[in-house]
C-alpha cells in the first residue's frame, strides 16, 4: 500500500471541474462507464481505476476504498489527502447457489427504446428540452439503474460497484444534466421535470453516501420507474409509483 500524499490546491476535484470534463462528453454523446473511467484519470487522483469491478475479497468486502471526484464541497484553498489506489484483478463473484444466470454485464444506453411517457413528453421538443437532453437524461437512468440492480440483487441482476463509487457515478451524471441544462434556451420551460431529477439524483447520492439500504431501495424505486416508466414507457415493466410522473403514464 502507497502512502498517503498531499495534493496541491490544483488537483483538487471539485464539481465545477466535473462540469469542464461534462462539457466533451455532452458533446461526445457517450456517458457509460468507459468515460467516467477516463474522466477519473483525467484528474489525476489515482494511477489507475477500476470501474466495472471494484476489487473485492472472497467474502466480497472492498479492498480498495474508492477516493476519487470530489462532490464539490471542499472549500477553496484547502488541500485534500488522497490515497492513490492500483488495479487489482478482483476475483469472480459466483451467483448465490441455485442461480444458474451468468453475471450481468454493463450495457450501454439504446437510445432506440426511448419512448417517453405521455406525462412527460410535454417537457420534450422544440418548446422545452432538446433531444441532446432527452438522451442525456436516458443514459443518466438507464445507467444508474443498472448498477443499483447490481448492488441490491446481486451479479445477475445487473454490473457491480460500491456504495462509494455509486455515489460518484451518480455525483458525475448529475453534471453532467447540469451542464446540459445550462445550454437549453427553453430550460425553463421544463423546471417542473428538471427539478424533479435534481431531486431525485441527490436522493440517490445521499442514500449511497449513508449506506442505509432503506433509503437506497428508495431511491431504487424512483431511478427504476424513471428509466422504464417515464423514459421507455414500458408498460411490462412494475410500476412502483415512486415519482409524480410514473402513475400519470
Amino acid at each position: 500500500m502507497r502512502p498517503l500524499i498531499p495534493m496541491d490546491k490544483k488537483r483538487i476535484v471539485t464539481l465545477a471541474g466535473t462540469l469542464v470534463l461534462a462539457g466533451a462528453v455532452v458533446a461526445a454523446g457517450v456517458y457509460g462507464p468507459s468515460v467516467w473511467k477516463v474522466f477519473r484519470q483525467q484528474s489525476a487522483i489515482t494511477d489507475s481505476i477500476v470501474i466495472q469491478s471494484p476489487a473485492v475479497d472472497a467474502k466480497g468486502a472492498t479492498i480498495n476504498g474508492a477516493n476519487g471526484i470530489s462532490n464539490g464541497t471542499a472549500p477553496p484553498g484547502t488541500s485534500v489527502i488522497v490515497q492513490p489506489t492500483t488495479t487489482i484483478t478482483a476475483p469472480p463473484i459466483a451467483p448465490p447457489q441455485g442461480d444458474t444466470a451468468s453475471k450481468s454485464k454493463y450495457r450501454e444506453p439504446d437510445n432506440k427504446l426511448i419512448a417517453l411517457a405521455p406525462s412527460v413528453a410535454m417537457f420534450f421538443g422544440d418548446v422545452a428540452l432538446s433531444n441532446d437532453a432527452k438522451s442525456l437524461v436516458f443514459g443518466t437512468a438507464w445507467n444508474i439503474h443498472q448498477y443499483v440492480d447490481g448492488y441490491l440483487y446481486g451479479p445477475a441482476a445487473g454490473p457491480q460497484m460500491n456504495e462509494e463509487d455509486i455515489k460518484k457515478y451518480i455525483v458525475f451524471h448529475k453534471a453532467l444534466l447540469d451542464k446540459q441544462y445550462k445550454n437549453e434556451a427553453n430550460g425553463s420551460k421544463a423546471v417542473t421535470f428538471t427539478s424533479y431529477l435534481d431531486v431525485l439524483l441527490n436522493s440517490g447520492i445521499d442514500a449511497f453516501d449513508s449506506k442505509d439500504k432503506t433509503r437506497i431501495e428508495q431511491f431504487h424505486q424512483g431511478i427504476h420507474d424513471l428509466d422504464t416508466h417515464i423514459m421507455r414507457n414500458d408498460l411490462s415493466s412494475k410500476i412502483y409509483g415512486a415519482t409524480p410522473f410514473a402513475t400519470k403514464r
